[in-house]
């Protein structure tokens, strides 16, 4: 009783504006609670009337998982992920934190309807586990989640189920991230799956923060920023020139540096603070497949060059810039907690990392356009977010068990454990401040994964050619499509016979 008491109080303090997204309208009328009797009006009126008074997170409770009824008597279902990531599968106790809270919730819930018991194995390097399990011909977890950008380790060993012979995953449900799947399914193949699972996902998604007191010392209000976003002229130029103006010499040794105060700061160390611009600037993905032998590597176009020249630009040659070389990424959203940055890149989970010391007020924008011409605002994640694999040593006749647990684990993560991040733990602080929720709202709308990532160290590291090429403020693409084509064509045909053979 005690646990169902929690659930309720849990989902009272989650009645807050939940994750906009195209998911969110495909709930489906037939599923709701029919509407009472009435004699003024239709069955249907009533019913679409009742909806329409339904908050989001009500909305999202209704859409209905489809899973059979099944007692699976007890059974254990393990997941073998990293130590780091035990937060997105299991919970030991309730502690009073939002997420913490949701998960432990999540689990009883799932535990109690289907008759198993859910678990955990870790493991400082999962994608490597997985290869041994196989290969040695043991059953010692049912998935295992590993980051993204490794997924080309166990992919590559030929030791994973597709995704698309799992029966009861439905990967049209708005709980799987549709256009990381889709775009990571080729050949009819999806072997690293994204799901609200991952929590991951939203913790390492990138936005534009910013410092209230600084922006408004030199005399742009929130309101100002939130316009701009919203008029849709929030552009890269227009961050450069909000910022340009601003550096204070702190230290009075006329040099740029962490001591000082600047308009904008980010990090010589080769992180995906600088990969988000593939995302943002609109020139992702990197590598086009369409069949067996025809590919093009988009990567090498006159779009890109614009785009790390805008950015180079950005990073190196506007006075408000600190292109910090201190080598430690963690460096700039310290700085950024201590009041000395106006605006840089960072991802939510700094909310309740970095920034858990901050004084100063702040608030977040979406990645800026590359011009306005730009349909819309997008970001990527840090690609150490988790996704999902199912080894082939899984028995043929335990497919059905695998495919239910990972699927209602994702929903209900969809419909408590990321509303209760997305809302408490990250739009609860904006209260006083609903353009900033808002604003959360638009960037997740459009979150791009490009799918090159989870192969980019074995792809000549094409999705991260970008990211060192800005760093060395290099903007010469077509120089270094010569130096690396015929290795990096040989190694993605090779890639490619993965998912279509030989």
């Amino acid at each position: 009783m005690k646990r169902r008491i929690l659930s309720l109080l849990l989902a009272v303090l989650m009645l807050l504006p939940a994750l906009v997204s195209c998911s969110e309208k495909s709930a489906d009328p037939q599923s709701s609670d029919p509407a009472p009797e009435q004699t003024t009006a239709a069955p249907a009126a009533a019913e679409e009337e009742d909806e329409s008074q339904l908050s989001s997170l009500e909305l999202r409770q209704r859409i209905p998982d489809n899973l059979p009824a099944n007692n699976f008597n007890g059974r254990d279902f393990t997941v073998c992920t990293e130590e780091r990531k035990f937060y997105e599968i299991f919970s030991e106790e309730l502690t009073g934190e939002a997420t913490n809270d949701a998960v432990y919730d999540r689990n009883i819930r799932i535990e109690d309807r289907f008759n198993v018991k859910i678990g955990t194995l870790a493991n400082g390097n999962p994608e490597n586990q997985v290869i041994t399990t196989v290969t040695s011909g043991t059953h010692d977890f049912d998935i295992v989640g590993f980051v993204n950008y490794k997924t080309y380790t166990p992919v590559t060993s030929g030791v994973l189920y597709n995704w698309l012979d799992i029966p009861l995953v439905d990967l049209s449900q708005p709980w799987h991230n549709q256009l990381a799947n889709g775009d990571a399914t080729v050949n009819g193949k999806l072997f690293g799956i994204d799901s609200d699972l991952s929590i991951s996902t939203l913790l390492y998604t990138y936005g534009m923060f910013f410092n209230y007191q600084i922006m408004e010392q030199y005399g742009y209000s929130s309101e100002d920023l939130y316009n701009l976003v919203f008029e849709g002229v929030w552009t890269v130029e227009k961050l450069k020139e909000i910022t340009s103006g601003i550096w204070q010499d702190v230290n009075g040794n006329g040099k740029h540096d962490a001591d000082d105060v600047h308009g904008y700061a980010v990090t010589s160390s080769g992180v995906n603070t600088h990969d988000v611009w593939l995302a943002a600037l609109d020139i992702s993905p990197v590598l086009t497949i369409r069949g067996a032998d025809d590919f093009e590597v988009t990567f090498f176009s006159d779009a890109t060059v614009s785009a790390l020249e805008l950015i180079a630009s950005l990073y190196h040659e506007s006075e408000g810039s600190l292109f910090d070389s201190a080598g430690d990424w963690r460096h700039i959203p310290a700085i950024f907690a201590t009041g000395r940055v106006a605006m840089t890149q960072l991802y939510f989970g700094e909310t309740t990392e970095s920034l858990t010391v901050m004084e100063d007020t702040y608030g977040i924008l979406p990645l800026p356009k590359f011009n306005e011409l730009q349909e819309g605002y997008y970001t990527n994640c840090w690609d150490q977010f988790t996704v999902f694999a199912v080894p082939l040593t899984i028995p043929t006749d335990d497919l059905d068990f695998v495919g239910t647990l990972y699927e209602v684990l994702s929903a209900e993560s969809y419909k408590t454990v990321f509303p209760a991040y997305y809302d408490v733990a990250l739009k609860s602080r904006y209260s006083a401040e609903p353009a900033t929720a808002q604003v959360v709202d638009l960037i997740m709308a459009g979150l791009k994964l490009d799918f090159t990532f989870q192969f980019g160290e074995k792809l000549s590291r094409l999705p991260y050619l970008f990211r060192d090429m800005v760093v060395a403020n290099d903007t010469a693409v077509a120089s270094k499509y010569k130096k690396i084509q015929k290795s990096m064509n040989k190694q993605i045909q090779g890639f490619m016979k993965i998912y279509f053979g030989e």
